[in-house]
């Protein structure tokens, strides 16, 4: 498992993702498409959901970084599902820019299908 491509999409990708969180817990409205109003629910549900992305990037680097297969293999299909989900939710809320995370989903599938093989 420690295949240097394999560490660095993964570890790059959930950097990305934690700075992202970051930024949102900064300003709640960042990932909103232009315009829209941050309102508490917005802002609640924003700052929660970047916490909970902040708790599973460190996860996954703690494992990534012990070589913790299964471990490792379990949160990478997690992650992946949730990058996807967000993607679709930013889709139909009209802001393309932010489902990019698309892509996060295809690096962790990827990425987990590359280590039940190995």
């Amino acid at each position: 498992m420690r295949n240097p491509v394999f560490l660095t999409i993964n570890v790059l990708a959930t950097l990305l993702t934690m700075v992202v969180s970051v930024l949102v817990i900064a300003d709640p409205g960042f990932a909103l498409p232009a315009g829209a109003e941050v309102t508490a629910a917005v802002d609640t549900f924003a700052r929660a959901t970047s916490i909970r992305s902040l708790a599973i990037g460190a996860v996954l680097l703690v494992l990534l970084a012990r070589g913790a297969r299964s471990g490792t293999l379990a949160l990478l299909w997690v992650t992946g599902l949730l990058q996807a989900g967000d993607a679709v939710v930013h889709l139909l809320n009209g802001h393309p820019p932010a489902a990019a995370g698309a892509a996060l989903a295809v690096a962790a599938f990827g990425s987990a299908w590359w280590l039940a093989g190995h």
